[in-house]
């Protein structure tokens, strides 16, 4: 069936990005904090969180 072949694929992209995503959501949130927090944060009292 070539017709469902697209959805399938679909879904399977889907469903490793969200298992990629829930398996490394901490890492990737602490890093992504970090690079926001280096870039456009030079001293605490700038930063939008209070860590």
């Amino acid at each position: 069936m070539p017709q469902m072949a697209p959805v399938n694929w679909t879904l399977l992209y889907i469903l490793i990005i969200f298992l990629f995503l829930f398996l490394n959501w901490s890492n990737f949130f602490n890093w992504l904090m970090k690079l926001k927090f280096f870039q456009t944060t030079k001293k605490p009292k700038d930063s939008p969180w209070k860590w």
